[in-house]
């Protein structure tokens, strides 16, 4: 099967600059205390003093005003996520936010100081300060919501975060401006990453809150909310996760994709392939019949619904989904043909010698629907002599019989013109038996024509002539 590639056109809504990732990983809920013993209870002393004199350091490095160092501040940090007590600590995290935001601020106010902005460092910056100020916030509530003392911030804490946070957000026009400078740059991974993250960050609960704080908030948080963008985002996810060697992230992005409106032809010709090429052939045919009722005037789905009915022997199936191939493809005789040969099998011959007349109509080069056609005509004038015979109306036969065996002969001729490698021996034999009952025949006047005819068939084809 030939190899499907597929481009994808992105739609970016903004501009960006160069910038490298840094990645948050979001750690699980802590698990309930259990009862210690001395020796635990002093390891945990321990533990606690360390996260301590990392939280402390990591918080001086960020806030030393003549020459912060965010990189060791960011190693502390790490430290701290490291460790059991620091992984599922409100205030880790409230500081690693604080850390990311001074940073992006610091590199945001360089041209001040003649300095040239790394936009590495922003983006890196907004998003992993954004990611931390989201979990932290979510921290505090849930710790509100239990009455969990000492373990929640003040309302003026929680409203500076939003601040902070909603900052990053606006700066990076909701993370699009760091997924477009990746796409650029062909890093689709990175790229991927921050339209994910886009595409969260519109149904953060941090920022939902926020922008129902008051209504002017809220009007502008709902510009990065709209259906359009959402939908772009979703579809830019699918066209990143294409170029990534991860079958499992490309299907789920593919799927979600699929039906946003933005190039669905493409996005399920994408995922088909996808599920052909890891041989998952339920969901190929699943997915192929959704595509061919959704998106209309495109025989890419109806054809290889087709295929694969024809592959399977499944002719039943295969009629389902014949129109839609000769609808999406007119002009096409061979379709035509091919619904002819579906149905002749199926026993509907009426219909399909309607078809096969429809196809000679448009290619007269056809050798199968021009056999079939004489095949059709000739069994009935067969069926119809058997009958006369068991009737016994002999005297009838001739006067009956042959001009039926008659409407055969110009379809087994121009069949017969087409045959030029004379691969079809149906048709030299319903040619010479029809034109034997003729000359054979007590009422035949002028027998030579007819030999000859059946001289020439049989000699084309290596067979014995008269």
């Amino acid at each position: 099967m030939r190899k499907f590639l597929l481009f994808f056109s992105v739609a970016l809504l903004f501009s960006a600059s160069s910038v490298e990732a840094r990645t948050v990983a979001v750690p699980s809920e802590p698990e309930p205390a259990a009862s210690l013993s001395k020796e635990e209870q002093k390891e945990r002393k321990a533990m606690r003093d360390s996260l301590k004199f990392w939280l402390k350091n990591a918080r001086y490095y960020t806030n030393n005003k003549s020459a912060p160092d965010f990189n060791k501040a960011r190693t502390y940090l790490d430290k701290c996520f490291q460790s059991p007590m620091g992984k599922d600590n409100l205030q880790v995290f409230r500081q690693a936010a604080n850390t990311e935001y001074l940073c992006f601020q610091t590199e945001r106010n360089k041209p001040a100081s003649n300095k040239n902005i790394d936009v590495k460092v922003i983006y890196a910056s907004t998003s992993a300060g954004f990611q931390y100020y989201s979990k932290a916030y979510r921290m505090s509530v849930r710790a509100s919501e239990t009455q969990e003392k000492g373990k929640s911030l003040s309302k003026k804490e929680l409203q500076l975060m939003q601040d902070q946070a909603y900052d990053l957000f606006r700066t990076t026009q909701g993370f699009r401006a760091n997924a477009g400078y990746y796409y650029k740059q062909k890093d689709y991974k990175q790229a991927h990453t921050y339209f994910a993250l886009a595409k969260e960050a519109l149904d953060d609960e941090m920022l939902l809150a926020y922008a129902n704080s008051n209504a002017a908030m809220k009007a502008d948080f709902d510009k990065y909310r709209t259906d359009s963008i959402r939908k772009q985002l979703i579809f830019s996810c699918a066209v990143t996760a294409v170029q990534i060697d991860d079958d499992s992230l490309m299907i789920a992005e593919l799927e979600a994709a699929k039906t946003v409106g933005i190039e669905s032809n493409r996005i399920y010709q994408q995922l088909c392939q996808k599920y052909l090429a890891l041989g998952d052939t339920v969901r190929y045919e699943k997915t192929l019949i959704e595509a061919d009722s959704v998106i209309e005037d495109e025989a890419w789905f109806a054809q290889n619904l087709l295929n694969l009915y024809l592959g399977r022997g499944d002719h039943k199936k295969a009629l389902t989904v014949i129109d839609d191939v000769i609808q999406n493809t007119p002009g096409n005789a061979r379709n035509v043909e091919l619904k002819g040969r579906l149905l002749d099998e199926a026993g509907n011959l009426f219909g399909a010698e309607q078809a096969y007349q429809t196809a000679i109509g448009m290619d007269t080069t056809l050798l199968i629907s021009y056999s079939s056609l004489g095949r059709i005509y000739y069994n009935r004038a067969v069926e119809r002599e058997q009958y006369m015979i068991e009737q016994r109306e002999f005297d009838d036969i001739y006067d009956v019989c042959v001009p039926l065996y008659e409407l055969a002969l110009p379809y087994y001729y121009k069949a017969f013109e087409n045959d030029t490698e004379r691969t079809d021996e149906s048709i030299p034999e319903a040619i010479r038996t029809i034109l034997f009952k003729r000359f054979q025949s007590p009422k035949c006047k002028n027998p030579r024509p007819l030999i000859k005819k059946y001289n020439e068939v049989s000699q084309a084809y290596g067979w014995r002539t008269l």
